[in-house]
């Protein structure tokens, strides 16, 4: 009888405490989030308030460590956390113990895949393809978001010149419109329509502002950008990002104005809060309040606390100064609560955003973990996204697309490879799941009879050399797929050649000895110097690290059953030294050349070649003069006179031929994916408000200045129809 009375008495209480917990606005989904936020904010402690603000990463081996710290109530968010399993148990363990029921949050590096691994950002942007970008990303949301995962520190939208830099694999390229374009895309892939949608995830874009201008391309070393390169180069890509809705911002490792980004209050809230209208959540990076210290731009953790949070800084990833300093900090006055409520507030926001208050489980579903990762979607979304991310640069006497008659040795270090097309972050990828070259080309053509010699990287020894030409004997083709080292790309990584390895050109060279037709197929993470690869091969497919489904992409475009259509978004060298060589340079009176080699770029951004020839004509504007409000109306023919169907990417640049600044040789505006049929023409029209004619003038106000400017039309950014147009 006593113990079916405690039963009953615990099970009443329990009721009891569910409806008042049930009782309190903040937990009611009808209500508007900024109400249910300020009611949970009215009811929380001062300690409650700052665990929201920390965030740190999760090992295997701390997981006692991190639980006790659930328990205790000291952590908002995590990173590194992965799988519907785990995640759900530690988000148990939080609800298990919240007074106040507040769900954690689970972070990670989502950067072009989760398990099903797509190319590179920079290989995806030379796809010029918003919406196969934005399905690549919503791909990737939806593996990260079935194995546990709620937010991703993506898209990055660094612009960069340095090819040296090792994040440049990261970025989508040297032109801020093209990379806003793609950033917008890439948000809108990521979270969807419906952030509470347990197949989307939240974005991170990164790294605000000015990291790809990093010295010498050494990762993390010092960056000084004037306010006008600020203004015209790095923050338009967070602009169309935020502009997008981009849920969170990340800050740099490095400085602006020699003040470290994570405490920079004219960033954070002078240009971030205000000029950009962000928001959202903003966090700093891999324990950069740290970093400070470590540099000399604060004396302690507890100063880069207060001067962290005071610029505008929400949460702290990894370094835990929030969590050690912020309570004292507020108890002696020297931080006002008020910066406090402000953090806490955006980042319980996020998490009613994301729908983990009405539904903390709803990521976790291990079926649906199952079914979802490296399924046969994920699978083709990938494989598209490789076939549109490579560019053929070279394709001398029409070497390509390969004959069916041919027979072809297959030859190099990245023949048969698989972990280094992943690439760099590649996240849960599994190298066991890529298809390599030499299996692409069994699955689509099997008819092509493949002779295959692949190496390591250290195996290109005189034996193979030997080897490998022996087997070109007896080939009609050679197929070589060279490149670098998957690790000599991503973060803290920099090299200062951008050539292809000694051991690899060597082979190249004696390759070419056999008097055979030699394709290149490259894999690497940046723009390289490809002059002597050029002279030594017929045709060059670049080819970056194309992912999951690169080997089968590979031989798709190599036999035709693709036809290559990506251009570049980075400019590719002659030389290194030629280092930083752009499109859009501002104009000089006199252009010295470096006298030691050919003039100009080797490849110019936007430049790609196709198994097809198109011919652009009739370039013409619905008038020649124009008023600001006013709207140009510019129309182009273009005809495919080749004998295959191909997609064009169209580019439209504007030149400004006089300003109270000097101007940039050009600056691309819009540009547009057409699909022609053999001997098939159609018109592209682009309309341009006159806001894209303005610019920064020499008392940094945004405006449009009177006056003459060029509307050049073409395949690249060097290859230009041209007409004239005029603001009064």
């Amino acid at each position: 009888m006593d113990k079916f009375i405690f039963i009953t008495l615990f099970l009443v209480g329990n009721v009891f405490s569910v409806c008042l917990a049930q009782s309190y606005p903040y937990q009611k989904e009808s209500i508007p989030v900024p109400q249910r936020v300020k009611d949970l904010l009215s009811r929380m402690t001062l300690e409650e308030k700052i665990a929201e603000l920390n965030l740190i990463p999760y090992y295997t081996k701390d997981d006692s460590i991190c639980r006790s710290l659930i328990r205790a109530g000291k952590v908002g968010a995590f990173l590194k956390a992965n799988g519907a399993e785990l995640n759900r148990s530690l988000q148990e363990e939080a609800l298990k113990h919240s007074r106040l029921g507040i769900p954690l949050v689970f972070h990670e590096d989502v950067i072009h895949g989760y398990r099903t691994i797509t190319p590179i950002p920079l290989a995806e942007s030379c796809s010029w393809n918003p919406e196969l970008v934005e399905q690549s990303a919503a791909m990737a949301a939806r593996e990260a978001a079935a194995a546990g995962i709620q937010l991703t520190y993506a898209p990055m939208v660094d612009i960069s010149y340095d090819p040296r830099w090792g994040r440049i694999m990261e970025t989508s390229g040297e032109d801020a419109y093209l990379c806003g374009e793609l950033a917008a895309a890439r948000v809108r892939g990521f979270q969807g329509n419906d952030l509470t949608s347990p197949h989307t995830i939240a974005a991170c874009v990164k790294h605000f502002a000015g990291y790809g201008a990093v010295m010498a391309g050494r990762d993390y070393q010092e960056t000084d950008v004037s306010l006008r390169k600020l203004q015209e180069i790095y923050l338009p890509p967070f602009q169309a990002a935020i502009n997008a809705g981009a849920a969170s911002v990340m800050c740099a490792y490095t400085s602006y104005d020699g003040e470290p980004l994570t405490m920079n209050y004219f960033m954070n809230e002078e240009v971030l809060r205000k000029q950009m209208q962000f928001k959202g959540l903003l966090m700093t990076d891999w324990t950069t309040f740290q970093h400070a210290v470590t540099e000399g731009a604060a004396d302690n953790g507890q100063e880069a606390a207060e001067r962290g949070i005071k610029s505008g800084i929400d949460m702290d990833m990894s370094a835990k100064q929030f969590i050690e300093f912020l309570p004292e900090l507020v108890r002696t006055q020297k931080v006002p609560e008020q910066l406090i409520n402000r953090a806490a507030a955006r980042a319980l926001e996020l998490k009613f955003r994301l729908g983990l208050f009405d539904n903390p489980f709803a990521y976790f579903n291990t079926e649906r973990e199952k079914q979802t990762l490296y399924s046969k979607e994920s699978q083709e979304d990938a494989y598209q996204m490789a076939c549109q991310s490579m560019v053929l640069l070279k394709n001398e006497d029409r070497t390509l697309p390969l004959s069916d008659s041919k027979r072809i040795a297959l030859v190099g270090p990245f023949a048969n490879t698989r972990y280094h097309l992943l690439g760099s972050w590649n996240m849960k990828g599994d190298s066991k799941e890529v298809i390599t070259v030499e299996e692409g080309f069994k699955a689509l053509r099997t008819d092509i009879p493949i002779d295959v010699r692949a190496c390591d990287f250290s195996g290109i020894t005189p034996a193979y050399l030997s080897d490998v030409c022996a087997l070109a004997q007896k080939n009609e083709i050679i197929i070589a797929c060279l490149g670098e080292p998957s690790n000599l790309s991503g973060e803290a990584v920099s090299t200062a050649k951008i050539e292809l390895p000694d051991q690899q050109m060597r082979l190249l060279k004696a390759l070419k000895t056999t008097g055979k037709k030699i394709i290149v197929v490259l894999f690497n993470g940046r723009p390289l110097v490809l002059d002597e690869v050029i002279k030594n091969c017929d045709a060059l497919l670049e080819a970056w690290y194309p992912g999951t489904m690169g080997g089968k992409a590979v031989a798709a475009l190599l036999t035709g059953i693709e036809n290559p259509s990506g251009k570049l978004s980075q400019t590719f060298p002659r030389h290194a030294g030629q280092i930083p060589i752009v499109y859009n340079a501002r104009r000089t009176f006199y252009t010295v050349h470096h006298a030691d080699i050919p003039q100009g770029a080797l490849f110019p951004f936007g430049f790609g070649l196709s198994y097809t020839q198109y011919k652009y004509s009739s370039l013409v504007t619905d008038k020649t003069k124009y008023r600001r409000g006013d709207s140009v109306t510019v129309r182009i023919k273009i005809k495919n006179t080749g004998s295959v169907a191909g997609r064009e990417i169209v580019q439209l640049y504007i030149r400004d031929e006089v300003a109270t600044v000097i101007p940039r040789e050009k600056e691309l505006k819009r540009f547009a994916s057409i699909h022609l049929q053999p001997g098939e023409e159609k018109e592209i029209r682009f309309t341009i408000p006159s806001a894209d004619f303005s610019i920064y003038n020499n008392k940094m106000e945004k405006v449009l200045e009177p006056g003459s400017f060029t509307i050049g039309i073409g395949p690249n950014s060097s290859e230009l129809n041209q007409t004239k147009v005029y603001f009064l």
